[in-house]
């Protein structure tokens, strides 16, 4: 008897479904977001170095706000990444076996990178309470710390969110068809 064989390696596009179409969206607004996010970041530090050539004086804390802007971005990245499967896959260990069990792996390490995302974004809210409740601040510009953090912990909750559908997902891949 010949059994379906299930790719498990295409890159998705848009899900059908309700759920999946709204993550889907999230995750697009949010890598657009980072994508703002790197323009102010590279616009900071084309006029810090004009500044420094032309002027003699940089602009005063610009490596600050470049931090705290790819630290953001990254984290805008992350669940557009996951929805699309853009992870980079290592698979020559997994090369040689069956579809359905790259699939069951694919499920698995979906919902350990979940457990992950959540884990992070719940201890990330400790963290921006904290640095609230302390006013802590860069050193030069004295931006408060925690402002950076609410998007990263939105972003970690969503990519969270995209794992748990991307499980779900490659789950029902693997149930048999009737």
């Amino acid at each position: 008897m010949k059994t379906e064989e299930t790719d498990f390696s295409k890159k998705l596009e848009c899900p059908d479904d309700f759920f999946g179409r709204f993550l889907d969206r999230a995750a697009v607004w949010l890598a657009v977001f980072g994508g703002l996010v790197l323009i102010v970041i590279v616009s900071i530090n084309f006029l810090s170095i004009l500044g420094r050539v032309l002027f003699s004086s940089p602009l005063v804390g610009d490596f600050e706000l470049v931090e705290m802007g790819c630290a953001v971005a990254v984290a805008a990245f992350l669940p557009l990444c996951f929805m699309r499967k853009g992870n980079v896959i290592v698979d020559f260990v997994t090369a040689g076996l069956p579809s359905w069990m790259t699939g069951f792996l694919d499920t698995l390490g979906s919902l350990i990178f979940s457990l992950v995302a959540g884990f992070f974004a719940w201890r990330m809210c400790f963290g921006a309470k904290d640095m609230m409740y302390y006013n802590e601040e860069t050193m030069l510009l004295q931006i408060p710390v925690w402002i950076p953090f609410l998007p990263v912990v939105f972003s970690f909750f969503v990519l969270s969110a995209c794992c748990l559908y991307v499980a779900g997902r490659d789950a029902l891949k693997l149930l048999p068809k009737a």
